[in-house]
């Protein structure tokens, strides 16, 4: 289906805004219908059955998440996917997470490209959303909803020795199984040394490796300063022809970059996304600002949370699966797992966690 046929309704008060947002999308060939306040676009959804709503987050009738929550509850717009503007002054308010009536987020100030590579996953046919990322793992699979969509901005954030890395090498090990070609940029490992603590957890990569089905890059970005995200995603670039691109990990290259800069790395992973590349990008909590962390997961596509946490006298490690657009199960889940020797995560039940 052609975007010539997506109609877009677009409920805004600010005319400047409204042109803002109209006339990029329709260069692009959407159909934009417009409504000045919440209870007009309430009306105009339900007579329209648009393929995407995108709504301010404060009009002056009603509040955006009023109306997300109310077109949520109609069965006529209940499928129907929701992207929310808002400021940076409105971080605090936003109704984020799994119970969120909201799809994803577009914060501003944005451009062009980061508008249009927003919508086009929300957008995309059923044909094209079927395609699953599976870790090989299906109990884990169906924590997260069953699996991510290609061409995904996949996003796995958590603490130190949180299990970000063994997640992220259980997903490639997975997509190896099933026949793509992925490419690997890691400041935590040399090739030797991940082929060992892959093959500890049983997730051999040495005949991928010599297929060229894997391509692993230890990188060194913190002493190329600001000119580390750039000099990154051109190295990314030019690995064409790859299914998939995991970034494992960009924390050293923060601190040496302004928000501005980290966030055009994000933009460009997601135009990469657009493009049909899969991008996963491995960053640690501690090394970014709440107000940086809240943009970025609304830039991907998928939110993977870890954490260690205490639970009677045991050190448990959890997994939160925070956002995955375009799963095929409902996310939200809150996985507690144990990294195994010979064996790789193992699912925990609760009961046994608490016990």
């Amino acid at each position: 289906m052609g975007t010539s046929s997506k109609k877009i309704l677009l409920i805004e008060s600010d005319p400047k805004l409204v042109d803002l947002v109209r006339y990029p999308l329709e260069d692009e060939g959407y159909l934009v219908i417009t409504a000045a306040d919440g209870s007009e676009g309430l009306k105009k959804a339900v007579r329209a059955q648009p393929d995407l709503v995108i709504v301010d987050f404060k009009l002056r009738t009603m509040k955006g998440n009023t109306i997300a929550q109310r077109l949520r509850k109609d069965p006529v717009t209940d499928h129907v996917p929701i992207i929310m503007l808002a400021d940076e002054s409105q971080l605090e308010d936003l109704d984020i997470g799994p119970r969120s009536s909201i799809d994803d987020f577009l914060i501003r100030p944005f451009d062009r490209v980061e508008l249009v590579t927003k919508i086009a996953p929300l957008l995309a046919s059923r044909d094209e959303a079927s395609a699953l990322i599976s870790t090989g793992n299906a109990e884990l699979d169906g924590k997260m909803g069953g699996g991510i969509p290609l061409k995904s901005l996949i996003l796995i954030e958590g603490d130190s020795g949180a299990g970000k890395s063994v997640l992220s090498q259980q997903m490639m090990h997975g997509c190896l199984n099933d026949g793509y070609k992925l490419s690997l940029f890691t400041s935590e490992n040399t090739v030797k040394s991940l082929v060992k603590q892959m093959r500890s957890l049983n997730l051999g990569i040495i005949d991928y490796l010599l297929l060229d089905s894997m391509r692993i890059f230890p990188i060194e970005t913190s002493g190329l300063g600001k000119k580390g995200p750039p000099t990154l995603m051109q190295a990314m670039h030019e690995e064409k022809g790859r299914d998939m691109v995991f970034v494992d990990s960009i924390t050293t290259t923060i601190p040496l970059s302004s928000d501005v800069e980290v966030l055009a790395f994000f933009e460009a992973a997601k135009r990469l996304c657009s493009g049909g590349t899969t991008v996963v990008i491995i960053v640690h909590s501690h090394g970014l600002t709440r107000e940086l962390l809240t943009r970025i997961r609304s830039l991907c596509d998928a939110h993977l949370q870890l954490r260690t946490e205490e639970v009677g006298n045991k050190l448990v490690k959890t997994l939160e699966v925070t956002k995955v657009r375009g799963a095929e199960q409902s996310t939200g889940s809150i996985v507690s797992f144990e990294v195994e020797p010979g064996w790789g995560m193992r699912v925990i039940p609760i009961g046994k966690v608490r016990g």
